[in-house]
């Protein structure tokens, strides 16, 4: 038997296990190739701040960029304090940049594996996983960095922010979910990488980051409600702006979503794992 037909058994007794057997597959071989995955997440963070003098400063100075000048222009326009306003931008944005950049980079995170997943068996789980875990090293740099910032804006110190690390944990499912789904199907449709960033810049409006949600007749906010990344988004809001723990039942529609967004993601990864590879 050739290393071609060896492969290829491989893909198809992967592609016969149960679903259960998949998931239980894929966290085992996260955990064993852990240091794979760290070392991947330092390297992407390296090459993202090659030869910057300022180098990991960026990951404070961009979004404190964007945040005073989003802070500045919109508190003017809604007439309401910079102070307040910086701070309810600040509990939003970051949030949002993690959600955000995560999916779109992570639409290309398996094709541009291509010369790792052709060469040595290594579980494609890894690259979607390595893209959002890059994003959430680099937002909990910036997070920390700006609780400094935000708190001498005034900031509310309070045991909500107890809370903060389930909120990470939760959002960096939903977004794994959604990152395994859309690195999929863009191996089978390239323009979607495209799309995807298109879709993103306009649903930065449709989702209460830059104005609160008050502010929008309720007869409309049903239509923002429907927006998933609108539950994620108003959980830092809660926790960070307002300064309150989030009720139970905004708890459980987060996990909820994400739960689904992650087995969705699982699903449609064991429906074509054997196949990815031929088609790269």
């Amino acid at each position: 038997m050739n290393s071609t037909e060896q492969h290829i058994r491989v893909y198809e007794k992967h592609s016969k296990i149960r679903f259960g057997s998949f998931i239980a597959r894929n966290i085992h071989e996260s955990i064993l190739y852990r240091h794979a995955l760290m070392n991947f997440v330092r390297i992407n963070l390296r090459n993202r701040y090659r030869r910057s003098t300022l180098g990991f400063l960026w990951s404070l100075i961009n979004p404190l960029f964007t945040m005073v000048i989003l802070a500045f222009v919109f508190s003017t326009i809604y007439n309401v304090p910079f102070a307040d306003f910086g701070i309810y931008i600040f509990s939003g944005l970051l949030p949002w940049q993690l959600m955000s950049n995560s999916i779109i980079g992570g639409t290309m995170s398996i094709i541009y594996a291509e010369g790792y997943l052709k060469k040595v068996y290594t579980p494609k789980i890894l690259f979607p996983l390595v893209t959002v875990s890059t994003e959430a090293v680099n937002f909990s740099l910036s997070l920390f960095s700006l609780f400094i910032l935000a708190f001498l804006l005034g900031a509310k110190i309070g045991v909500s922010l107890l809370f903060l690390p389930f909120a990470i944990i939760i959002t960096f499912l939903f977004v794994l979910g959604i990152v395994l789904v859309v690195s999929v199907a863009t191996i089978y449709f390239r323009d979607l990488y495209n799309i995807v960033q298109v879709v993103f810049t306009a649903l930065f409006y449709l989702v209460p980051v830059v104005y609160k949600i008050s502010i929008i007749p309720e007869n409309y906010q049903v239509f923002y409600k429907l927006n998933p990344f609108f539950y994620f988004i108003d959980l830092f809001h809660k926790i960070i702006y307002e300064s309150i723990i989030p009720s139970a039942a905004h708890w459980g529609v987060c996990l909820g979503l994400s739960l689904v967004a992650l087995l969705l993601g699982l699903f449609i990864l064991n429906l074509k794992e054997q196949d990815l590879i031929f088609r790269l």
